[in-house]
């Protein structure tokens, strides 16, 4: 009985050993000077160290290397019918950086090591592009793989990736973040990944353990919001995340989630001094699903998005493709871009909501956007590969914002 058991148990593919796995980075509040990386091990592995030096043309010599410790954290991972597993999750903040300047990285200790990675540490200044992707979801080794593989071989250069919640379907399953990690596998080890949380990810308003355990992101929110409210800087960009999955998805609306979320946002937005500002959340502003609709997240969230003139709103959870610029203010034009996506292959039809300048069902998309000085380039692709969507905004010497739709073929 005992064999049997043992080996059904290791069939599940998800156990840990001493060499470290399920390695990611993830992004400090100021990316030119810092990074984070988390990983994991068996319990016999009591400590983590990260090792760092500057890029190198020839043969790595540890040496080099400065050694940064980890904090490391126990924990039994699994949920439903799965086995429980004991885990140390280990997780490693690297400061002091040059911006622009490339580094290499392996995390381990004693005789256990990863192999090395590049990590390329954004300028104060310059382009660049981020890659966004809707909810993941289900069948993430099978099918979401090829979306986050194709991401990264047409943006290889890009400086994130960003995720709109729902990152698996059953919160706190080992099996499932296992498949995740197994479909961006190196991937992961090279871009930092930056994760907005959605209903998915939570349980009984209880978030998923995998969150605060493997990810580490900015501590910049609202208490009890740490981690899944957030904003990060990059050279003429400020990215906010709101967490609208919190608080039985800010149904109360005089709830502590969604009161507080308000005026952070508010305090995040008025202290702004980046030309772009993107805000993601899981529950759309505006949905593609014609029974679905968030008057909570527009009444208490749109006026603060338009009294400071934020650019761009991507979120998930209809499991379709929407784009356009709404609002609920009277007798205003609207400029606000608004997006709904999917990157996972959990899809549904179109609906035929107004709103939308663009519309697309059963359909698996990623999106790169692109920022430059003077605009920002949204362009929205297939998983072979082909453009489905784009627009630019410009921004124009009088300081106006000028919005231009781009057709497609």
């Amino acid at each position: 009985f005992l064999l049997i058991g043992c080996t059904y148990s290791f069939a599940q593919g998800n156990f840990p050993t001493n060499f470290p796995d399920r390695i990611v980075l993830n992004a400090t509040a100021d990316p030119t000077t810092s990074f984070v990386v988390s990983w994991r091990t068996g319990t016999a592995v009591g400590d983590g160290i990260c090792e760092v030096q500057p890029m190198s043309d020839t043969r790595i010599s540890p040496d080099k290397s400065i050694s940064v410790k980890a904090v490391t954290r126990f924990a039994e991972l699994g949920n439903l019918n799965e086995t429980i597993i004991p885990v140390n999750v280990h997780t490693a903040v690297v400061s002091g950086l040059s911006a622009g300047s490339k580094y290499l990285y392996r995390v381990g200790s004693g005789s256990y090591w990863s192999e090395w990675f590049e990590v390329d540490i954004p300028a104060n200044n310059g382009d660049f592009s981020f890659i966004y992707f809707g909810d993941p979801q289900v069948s993430l080794k099978s099918e979401w793989s090829r979306v986050v593989r194709k991401a990264y071989q047409m943006v290889s250069d890009c400086r994130f990736m960003l995720y709109a919640g729902d990152i698996i379907n059953r919160s706190g399953s080992d099996m499932e973040w296992n498949e995740w990690f197994y479909a961006g596998s190196y991937i992961f080890s090279t871009i930092p990944q930056i994760l907005t949380p959605g209903n998915h990810d939570y349980k009984d308003q209880k978030l998923d353990i995998h969150w605060n355990l493997q990810f580490h992101q900015p501590q910049n929110g609202p208490k009890g919001l740490k981690g899944t409210c957030f904003f990060v800087d990059y050279p003429n960009l400020r990215l906010i995340s709101i967490d609208s999955a919190s608080g039985d998805e800010l149904e109360n609306e005089n709830g502590y989630e969604m009161t507080v979320q308000k005026a952070w946002l508010d305090s995040v937005l008025r202290t702004n001094t980046k030309k772009w500002t993107v805000v993601t959340t899981h529950l759309p502003f505006y949905s593609t699903k014609d029974t679905r609709d968030n008057p909570q997240i527009r009444k208490h969230f749109q006026p603060i998005l338009e009294k400071y003139k934020v650019d761009l709103v991507l979120t998930g959870h209809d499991h379709s493709y929407g784009r356009g610029r709404a609002s609920d203010t009277p007798g205003i034009t609207p400029t606000i871009n608004y997006v709904v996506s999917v990157s996972g292959p959990k899809l549904y039809p179109e609906g035929t909501k107004t709103w939308m300048e663009k519309r697309g069902g059963s359909i698996q998309l990623f999106q790169k956007i692109s920022v430059k000085s003077e605009s920002l380039l949204y362009e929205a692709y297939t998983v072979s590969g082909e453009i489905f969507d784009s627009f630019r905004i410009d921004y124009a010497k009088n300081g106006r914002k000028i919005f231009r739709n781009i057709k497609q073929d």
